[in-house]
């Protein structure tokens, strides 16, 4: 077991292991804290102001002359009177406090400087009558608008030692209602550390709030665009962030041309409506609710209300809209904040609470900024020094801040549901492996199953080749062995030879692998039909034998011996049932490249069937010896007991045998008696040559035997005798 972390290691794990609420505890109580705390205890409140006067740029009249005005403060003037120039004085003496005389070779200590917390309108600000420091101000042709605070340095050289120091300030708008900031003094460090802060919250993140809104904008399109369940809510979020940061684009501007000025302002009227309808109707989305018709269509007509009026309204009216519009679209935005706040406590979910917090976030942030603009309710801060706290009663914007809030919402609605996604691709996955293991274990059985199958089919057919060899060859040496041996007395030797014979097709037939034969096939047959010769003819039983010559031909394979297996069960059959006197054997190769072998007989015994009978021959049991008809001559007094070589299917097994090897077996009995065809295609046929008869015509049996030259012979019993 591995020893607990110690130090500081140890003490990052614990808080690495904190909850979100809990650090959602500390973050709530920590920012009051961070708000309130002194940041630059050395700042005063410049609370009074004197002098203070509005002249018009064109006439020169004197709109506002007062002599003592409060800070901050919202100054009012005809609005028809267009381009105004606004001064007032600051007393510095009761914010002075002399510093302490320098010890010889010591350095005086830092200044004093001024703060304007918001520079709006751009200024002159002069020391004692000297200019020390300014923005651009707004004149007849440009109009500026500094979102930003101002410091001014007060140089010692141009302070008076025994006074009066007075600060002048001269500004210039075009606006009817003009707003007087904040202003502090204290010591230049603490004047610069409220500049950056203020500069940073009001103007640097301000801007990058608005090129994040931008970017995050068009993904949520995106999103929304390529999203089936979450695309409304995701669409609506992404044209809210983009609309805004084009809204605040346009409210933090610095620079318009003055013949601009109307067409900035109205364009700014339709990004607030568009963000007051997206973000009442976003809310809706996310809770999964549509907004009712009535409430729909009545803030629609809001948000048009003012674009539409905008460029027909005078100067009044348009004073109007700009202080109570907004207030009028936060009515339908608070109307979707309570249905938001009663889904939340109904479906208890974390994005919606936090969607809550944001809305409510928003209400105030935009009522901070419309009061900032408008001047409705002067905000006071009562401590001392300076906090940032004292941005709520300064003119800085701070809506902004709730745009990257808003996204992080989507973003963690986004992640929940990928998640959720996640998570059911991979029940899914568990659920699609539990399936291919069961499916592959009964693959595996029918694997299994279709191996046995497949085993015992070869074991089948393995069992039916021998019963086919066994019956058709060695059945068939035996038949004419015991007739031969019935006739008439075989010497031991010739007896042996034939049983030996026998011996040999057995040990072939059980071998598994079988010798192949390279003899052409006239040899083979003319071979066989040699030793039947020997063994069968006699005074009542002839054997004639037919083989052209011509090209000699080699059987690839088992076929030499399948053709063999045939013409042996074709003899043994005849022998065994037809009674015949004679049998005939002849082969050939036609012109067609076609192998023709016939087996003629003069028997009328039960092997006469035709081809149509063959079925029921392979079915039938032996038939008793009483059943069976009579034979004549040689044939009767060499019938076998029943049952001892009749199988019962070789004249299947030799049509099968025929159609394996590519060719066609027929049999038909006639009155002459009973043949046998074998054709059997060695090839391609030659060319011209018409449509193949595949068995050809049947003749009978010539009456006397014919001479054939070389291996082709006629046998008979009178030729034997001679």
């Amino acid at each position: 077991m591995s020893e607990p972390r110690r130090g500081w290691q140890g003490w990052v794990d614990r808080v690495f292991r904190w909850r979100p609420r809990a650090w959602t505890a500390a973050l709530l109580v920590l920012l009051p804290v961070a708000c309130s705390s002194h940041l630059a205890e050395d700042l005063m409140v410049v609370t009074d102001a004197r002098q203070l006067q509005v002249v018009s740029a064109s006439s020169g009249e004197v709109l506002v002359n007062e002599a003592q005005v409060r800070l901050p403060s919202r100054i009012d003037s005809d609005a028809a009177a267009g381009l105004r120039h606004i001064s007032f004085e600051i007393p510095l003496d009761p914010y002075m406090t002399p510093p302490p005389p320098p010890e010889p070779g010591e350095r005086l200590p830092p200044g004093r400087a001024l703060l304007f917390s918001q520079a709006i309108d751009g200024m002159d600000v002069y020391l004692n009558g000297v200019w020390v420091a300014g923005l651009p101000r707004t004149n007849a042709e440009s109009r500026y608008r500094w979102n930003r605070p101002l410091v001014v340095p007060l140089a010692r050289r141009l302070l008076r030692r025994n006074g009066p120091n007075t600060v002048v300030v001269e500004l210039s708008s075009q606006e009817g209602r003009t707003v007087l900031p904040p202003l502090y003094v204290g010591s230049v460090a603490a004047a610069n550390l409220a500049f950056e802060l203020t500069a940073f919250i009001g103007s640097s993140m301000a801007n990058a709030s608005n090129l994040l809104c931008l970017l995050a904008g068009l993904f949520l399109l995106g999103a929304g665009w390529v999203s089936r369940e979450d695309g409304r809510t995701f669409a609506l979020a992404g044209a809210l962030t983009t609309v805004w940061a084009v809204m605040f684009s346009l409210v933090l501007l610095p620079y318009v041309p003055t013949a601009w000025q109307p067409l900035r302002e109205w364009a700014q009227y339709v990004c607030l409506g568009a963000v007051a309808v997206l973000l009442t109707l976003f809310v809706f989305a996310f809770i999964g609710e549509s907004m009712p018709r009535r409430a729909r269509w009545g803030l629609y007509a809001a948000a048009l209300s003012v674009p539409v009026i905008y460029p027909f309204a005078g100067l009044t009216l348009r004073s109007w809209m700009a202080q109570y519009w907004l207030p009028l679209l936060m009515l339908f935005y608070v109307y979707a904040t309570v249905r938001l706040a009663l889904h939340a406590v109904r479906t208890r979910r974390r994005p919606a609470f936090l969607l809550l917090a944001l809305s409510i976030l928003t209400q105030v942030f935009a009522l901070h900024d419309h009061n900032v603009v408008a001047q409705l309710f002067p905000l006071m801060v009562p401590c001392t020094g300076w906090t940032l706290a004292h941005l709520l009663a300064s003119p800085v914007l701070l809506s902004h801040l709730t745009m990257p809030l808003l996204l992080m919402v989507m973003a963690h609605g986004l992640l929940e549901r990928m998640r959720f996604q996640v998570q059911r691709i991979r029940q899914s996955n568990e659920m699609l492996q539990s399936t291919l293991a069961q499916r592959e274990r009964e693959l595996q059985i029918s694997y299994q199953r279709q191996r046995e199958m497949e085993n015992e089919a070869a074991a089948q057919s393995e069992r039916d080749r021998i019963y086919r060899d066994l019956h058709d060859g060695i059945g068939s040496k035996l038949v004419t062995t015991l007739f031969s041996v019935r006739e008439r007395e075989l010497s031991p030797h010739q007896l042996e030879l034939r049983l030996l014979d026998a011996l040999k097709d057995l040990r072939e037939t059980i071998s598994v692998t079988q010798p192949r034969e390279v003899r052409p096939i006239q040899d083979i047959l003319f071979a066989y039909a040699s030793s039947l010769d020997e063994v069968l003819s006699s005074d009542q039983f002839s054997v004639e034998i037919d083989i052209a010559e011509g090209q000699e031909v080699v059987l690839l394979g088992d076929e030499a011996r399948s053709l063999l297996r045939i013409v042996e069960e074709t003899v043994a059959n005849t022998v065994k049932y037809a009674g015949a006197t004679r049998l005939r054997l002849a082969m050939q190769v036609d012109e067609r490249n076609v192998l023709r072998l016939s087996l003629d007989d003069d028997g009328q015994g039960a092997m006469a069937l035709q081809d149509t009978e063959l079925e029921a021959l392979a079915q039938r049991a032996v038939a008793r010896p009483s059943d069976r008809p009579p034979a004549a001559g040689l044939v009767a007094s060499m019938q076998p007991p029943a049952g001892i070589l009749s199988g019962g299917r070789g004249l299947v097994g030799m049509r099968a045998r025929a159609a394996q090897m590519g060719g066609r077996y027929r049999f038909v009995r006639t009155r002459s008696g009973a043949h046998t065809r074998v054709r059997l295609p060695l090839g391609p046929t030659a060319p011209g040559v018409g449509p193949l008869d595949p068995l050809g015509p049947l003749s009978p049996l010539p009456t006397e035997s014919r001479d054939a030259p070389d291996r082709s012979q006629s046998v008979s019993s009178e030729a034997a005798l001679n």
